[in-house]
């Protein structure tokens, strides 16, 4: 029985063509000149739409509304097996746990892929990374594992994976959780099933900025995104989830405005915990208001905390119920 597959292009180096001053212009390239070129089973009817045509440092919080409302769209239809969305692999991660957060591929998978290097360079990935992205999207496999990322012959759950590496061909890895399966020779085999947080209503994000925690980070950052708007803070903690200890007042004023504060970790993996009582630690910052989550990198929790302001629910008992890790059934 034939399946049938959808692969909506956004740009990015995958969709790259050659400028004339040797540098490549991203996201030239239409979806269907990278589909012509590859060979798929008999078995897999693909279809191509562009959605748009741009490097992904200008995805924008409207273009992750139009990505979500497409997949329902084609999710709605009953006859797609599986949805492909190639993309730049700068902000793949964010797409890809912003659909997560929001779409339920139980019954049509959502794969999401890329390239390092653009089709017309010596030894490009994005004709295999293609090809592997649309047998994934096609395999039964895959249903209930969430969004997925493929890149490399390897398959990722969008909770956990991260751009590693700027310009080699393994750009993506999930540090310290691990892959979920692999595509050898045109067989997905998956070996784990991830854990995953509750859906959210998909909506555009309010404005949530990300203020990472290092030796010597001045206070005054969080007094300019609390000036400049800011509905939600992730501050991204050193160690267990820790601050410089002066940041502790300013910090303080903006829970005292009602703007959501939330702590997670600047490690590659590992839970935020009230391990110490000193000035900055989780325990001042919890004791101030801020709420700690473990497992979601910093560009991840700022689109979960989004959608969780923008449905107004910025409780702490809502926020940690939307952050509880589980079988998504």
């Amino acid at each position: 029985m034939s399946k049938k597959v959808v692969v909506l292009s956004t740009g990015g180096t995958i969709a790259s063509t050659p400028a004339a001053d040797g540098r490549n212009i991203s996201g030239a390239l239409a979806g269907e000149a990278l589909v012509e070129k590859i060979e798929m089973k008999s078995d897999i009817q693909v279809e191509v739409s562009s959605v748009f045509q741009k490097p992904s440092n200008a995805i924008t919080a409207q273009d992750l509304m139009v990505l979500h409302d497409t997949c329902r769209q084609l999710m709605a239809q009953g006859d797609v097996s599986g949805i492909v969305i190639t993309h730049g692999t700068d902000t793949m991660e964010d797409t890809a746990y912003f659909l997560e957060s929001t779409l339920n591929t139980c019954d049509c998978p959502v794969v999401l892929t890329g390239s390092q290097r653009v089709p017309h360079a010596m030894g490009t990935d994005a004709y295999v990374n293609l090809r592997n992205a649309i047998l994934v999207a096609a395999s039964s496999k895959v249903h209930g594992l969430g969004v997925l990322l493929v890149f490399n012959e390897t398959l990722y759950s969008a909770n956990f994976v991260r751009k590693v590496s700027a310009f080699q061909l393994n750009g993506f890895d999930a540090p310290g959780y691990g892959f979920l399966g692999l595509i050898d020779n045109g067989e997905v085999t998956v070996y784990q099933t991830p854990q995953q947080m509750p859906l959210l209503p998909a909506a555009e994000l309010p404005p949530v900025d990300i203020l990472p925690a290092y030796l010597g980070a001045r206070p005054a950052l969080v007094d300019v995104a609390v000036a400049a708007g800011a509905r939600g803070l992730v501050l991204e903690g050193v160690g267990r989830g820790h601050v410089p200890p002066d940041w502790m007042p300013a910090i303080r004023n903006a829970c005292d405005q009602g703007i959501l504060v939330a702590v997670c970790s600047s490690t590659l993996h590992g839970p935020v915990y009230q391990t110490y009582e000193f000035t900055g630690s989780l325990h001042d910052l919890e004791c101030a208001g801020a709420i700690g989550v473990s497992g979601l990198s910093a560009r991840k929790l700022r689109l979960r905390l989004g959608l969780l302001i923008a449905q107004q629910k910025t409780d702490r008992a809502s926020v940690l119920a939307a952050c509880q890790w589980q079988a998504r059934t």
